[in-house]
């Protein structure tokens, strides 16, 4: 009598045949349907990296438009830098909140423009395979080179800067009250219950044991500068080749944007120990590189295409460069120099320590209402 097993064999092998027959045209269904998603995939990304179409271009409102860039840009940085020259302890106080406002815009640029703007870039499928196997995370790894460099170079330059003479005796802050002031040679000096300055808005004489030396602030503040312009001349290049229903409004964000930025660095710079030409030299340099990136993106615009996967990853490295040299700047030079190590900011009276930190938050929000047009 034929055992169980020899009796199942021939059943279990008929059903195995007629299951795999049944099978053979599902499976290549499947195959039909997966390559037909690549062949749609691949040409959904070729449309999506395919050159835009440019809706009516008026060259004349655009180049009209460079010129209020420039003239808005110009205001923002030689308008504090002038007021800086003003003997008045009135706008000596007035420039320290300008100067915590733009310390805010600057850290705003850096955490809600660049940063965010970076990521797109670096996650965009316009990008060649391998950048996208890395992806985004390129951000940091250029922003983290950006921020060592800048490191890198600060420590060079305080190598080459001769140490001062430890047994120089530390300046102690200068008091001098309103019968001194007639007698003063130099500066008119005014100590208030706000703090003890000049009427230039600079500190009188005080030696803060934490501050960089002149050399390392100067480098400081033109590295950030730096920073400013590769980002300023990305934003111009993309008002130059943006068409008439979007340029209005994107024109008038890039106006507060500069003006803003402007501010912040007038005062930076006027508070630099440099002869007058070069800091006029260094104040020029801002106003004019949006309007040369508005420039090239009137130059190119009808072959200029957004989706290149070339301007994406340039795009995306300028942003991320930028973005580390702002956050190593914003953090390491301005507000621990400016505020957490300074001296002179922590005997501000209660009220205007309030006054700067309020005008501190107001700039990085005024940059995030910017961010919803540009």
């Amino acid at each position: 009598m034929p055992s169980i097993a020899s009796r199942a064999l021939p059943f279990a092998a008929a059903v195995f045949l007629i299951l795999t027959l049944a099978g053979q045209p599902a499976v290549a269904h499947a195959a039909g349907e997966s390559s037909s998603s690549v062949s749609d995939n691949s040409t959904a990304m070729a449309d999506a990296c395919a050159a835009e179409l440019i809706g009516s271009y008026n060259q004349g409102f655009h180049i009209g438009g460079l010129f209020i860039v420039l003239a808005a840009s110009g205001l923002g940085i030689f308008g504090t830098f002038l007021l800086g020259k003003v003997q008045s302890l009135t706008l000596a106080n007035i420039l320290q909140l300008c100067k915590m406002f733009g310390i805010g815009v600057i850290a705003g640029t850096a955490w809600i423009h660049l940063l965010p703007d970076a990521f797109s870039q670096f996650g965009s499928p316009c990008l060649d395979a391998r950048f996208q196997s890395y992806g985004p995370s390129f951000v940091g790894v250029f922003g983290l080179m950006a921020a060592f460099t800048v490191q890198l170079i600060e420590m060079g330059i305080m190598g080459s800067t001769p140490s001062a003479d430890k047994s120089t005796p530390v300046a102690s802050p200068v008091k001098l009250d309103h019968e001194s002031h007639a007698s003063h040679d130099h500066h008119v000096h005014h100590e208030t219950g706000l703090h003890t300055t000049d009427v230039a808005g600079r500190d009188v004489c005080e030696t803060d044991p934490h501050s960089h030396g002149r050399s390392e602030k100067e480098t400081a503040v033109m590295l950030l500068e730096a920073g400013i312009l590769f980002h300023s001349l990305i934003i111009g290049i993309t008002l130059g080749v943006t068409a008439d229903d979007g340029f209005k409004t994107l024109l008038v964000a890039v106006c507060f944007h500069q003006l803003f930025e402007g501010m912040a660095l007038g005062v930076l710079i006027g508070n630099l120990q440099l002869r007058d030409w070069t800091k006029t030299l260094l104040c020029l340099l801002y106003p004019l590189t949006t309007p040369i990136g508005i420039a090239i993106g009137i130059g190119v615009h009808d072959s200029y295409n957004a989706n290149s996967g070339t301007l994406v990853l340039t795009q995306g490295i300028f942003n991320s460069l930028s973005a580390g040299i702002l956050f190593y700047n914003t953090y390491t030079e301005l507000m621990s120099e400016e505020i957490s190590h300074n001296h002179s900011f922590r005997k501000f009276q209660p009220i205007f320590k309030a006054a700067c930190f309020l005008a501190l938050y107001c700039g990085a929000a005024a940059m995030a209402v910017v961010a919803v047009w540009a």
